[in-house]
């Protein structure tokens, strides 16, 4: 898997959501909603918020990436236009961390990025950094 470093744009990005992701966090509503928060960043430099979606049922609940994806297609974004995307996951008191974090796309997720766009950028940790990679790179075995 190829990684890239950061831009200034990437790290505006991921600092972007973190502030997304420190205004959602709802502790009171399933014992802490909205854990995780995801952007997109459009060719133009235009970024959607998602923010993850708790449900009664474990099947209707929501990851944040595609709701920040389902909101750039609704403004009118082509899937061409989804260059970047990050998920950030807030810091509860089962995490061995006080801070918000960069976390990668879960399985479904990551088809969903590579099936919008293989090429999209998705803001990754590597070894304790913050690296892009492709998103049909998260997906190394993907034969369709």
């Amino acid at each position: 898997m190829e990684t890239a470093p950061l831009s200034s744009e990437d790290e505006g990005l991921v600092e972007h959501i973190v502030q997304t992701n420190e205004r959602t966090f709802d502790p009171d509503f399933f014992e802490g909603a909205h854990i995780v928060a995801a952007g997109v960043r459009t060719t133009d430099g235009a970024v959607y918020e998602g923010v993850s979606l708790p449900a009664s049922v474990g099947r209707a609940s929501m990851c944040a990436e595609p709701v920040a994806l389902g909101a750039a297609i609704a403004d009118g974004c082509s899937h061409d236009d989804i260059d970047t995307c990050v998920a950030v996951a807030y810091p509860m008191p089962s995490h061995d961390t006080d801070e918000a974090r960069v976390v990668p796309p879960c399985g479904s997720c990551r088809e969903l990025l590579a099936d919008y766009n293989d090429e999209m950028r998705v803001i990754v940790p590597v070894d304790g950094e913050k690296r892009a990679v492709s998103a049909i790179d998260l997906l190394p075995t993907r034969t369709w």
